[in-house]
């Protein structure tokens, strides 16, 4: 991805075929060994990371003046601090590349591309270096081998862009499973393609038929229904255009094949109750796999609707919460067994597991630390349990 963002960009390839050692990865351009002073006068070598504004391959003009670097903070010759760059201490990392400054220079239309930008900045730190050492220099003309082997299909300007790929990168290296992809795990793939998880894997034996298609993210063509393909399938074919790494298993699974679970690292669960499930969640317990089990009820209440949506986590093979909340009864024939579903509940009770989710990973703050989660529409009340601490 790296080489071909650079080849269609003509600023970026500008600065490679000039001997500057950028790499372009997760939506930044990174220079390395750019000289620059320390406090001591000594020539030193840090990396600039800068944020890409990017649509699909082609790189626009920067959308701000800032740059991050990496080492330690810049001095002029005469030992006085470079404040006319510097701009403050930070601890975040872009890229892969821990940085701990940032540096502004603004000039005052801008900068029109990447290569202006990258040459101003490389321009004023090196100055100060060549004074002490005229061999110091950024263009080495040593070619990037890049690491870029993200399972993404465009790069995530969404975290780069708003500073969070530090807590975006916990995502990484992870192996998902999604156990049913009807409404809530049609909801839950949406928000899991959007994360750089190493592996999706779906499991799913019905097929996508029209009335899926009101319970279900996406606005999908009336020939689709004619095909009647796999759930799993079809959902693999649309969130592959993000997401390389989705696997699609157009089955339900049962004690013959509960096996292909092992080796996930977390599972969520969007199926009906009964025997299939308990053979599943008992099989995940066995092998510590971390779960969430999800589920929603709606009731009339005679010219209204009550739904209830729930999401249970059980951590590393702890039985507590799944003795306490999550039932393997036969269900009966209520409203939502007769698929009268309700997209927004499915939705809810999917974004509900994914917040999760991601505060089990430490993605988000979590202060309450619950094991179990319960919305009902008619009081807007959520109640938590926190048997699995």
């Amino acid at each position: 991805m790296s080489d071909v963002v650079i080849s269609r960009n003509s600023d970026l390839k500008r600065l490679q075929d000039e001997g500057y050692e950028l790499e372009v990865r997760e939506g930044c351009a990174i220079v390395y060994h750019v000289p620059y002073l320390d406090s001591t006068c000594t020539v030193q070598y840090g990396t600039l990371v800068a944020k890409l504004n990017m649509s699909g391959t082609t790189v626009r003009a920067p959308h701000d003046h800032i740059m991050y670097m990496q080492g330690n903070v810049p001095y002029h010759k005469i030992g006085v601090r470079m404040d006319a760059v510097y701009h403050s201490q930070i601890n975040n990392k872009y890229a892969g590349i821990p940085v701990n400054m940032m540096l502004s220079n603004k000039p005052k239309d801008g900068y029109k591309d990447n290569y202006q930008k990258f040459t101003s900045y490389i321009r004023i730190l090196s100055a100060e270096a060549q004074a002490v050492d005229p061999t110091a220099t950024a263009t080495t003309f040593k070619r990037i081998v890049s690491s870029d082997d993200s399972v993404l299909c465009y790069a995530d300007t969404n975290s780069s862009r708003g500073a969070i790929m530090d807590a975006t990168d916990r995502f990484k290296g992870l192996r998902i499973g999604i156990i049913g992809l009807g409404g809530t795990g049609s909801y839950l793939l949406d928000q899991v393609a959007k994360t750089p998880v190493e592996e999706i894997h779906l499991f799913d034996g019905d097929v996508f038929c029209q009335h899926n298609a009101f319970r279900a993210p996406g606005a999908p063509c009336i020939d689709v229904f004619e095909k009647q393909p796999f759930k799993t399938d079809y959902f693999q074919g649309i969130y592959s255009n993000m997401h390389r790494c989705i696997h699609s298993h157009p089955y339900h699974l049962d004690e013959h094949n509960v096996c292909e679970l092992d080796g996930l690292d977390f599972v969520f669960l969007a199926m009906d109750s009964g025997v299939c499930k308990k053979v599943i969640v008992n099989h995940l317990l066995s092998r510590n796999i971390t779960f969430i089990d999800t589920g929603i009820s709606i009731n009339r209440a005679e010219a209204s609707l009550i739904g209830m949506a729930r999401s249970t986590v059980s951590h590393s093979g702890n039985r507590q919460a799944v003795d306490a909340h999550i039932s393997f009864d036969e269900v009966e024939q209520d409203l939502y067994q007769t698929n009268i579903q309700t997209a927004d509940l499915n939705a809810f009770c999917a974004l509900n597991a994914i917040m999760q989710w991601k505060k089990s990973l430490g993605f988000y703050r979590d202060d309450v630390r619950a094991s179990n989660c319960v919305y009902t529409t008619n009081d807007g009340e959520f109640n938590y349990a926190h048997e699995d601490l």
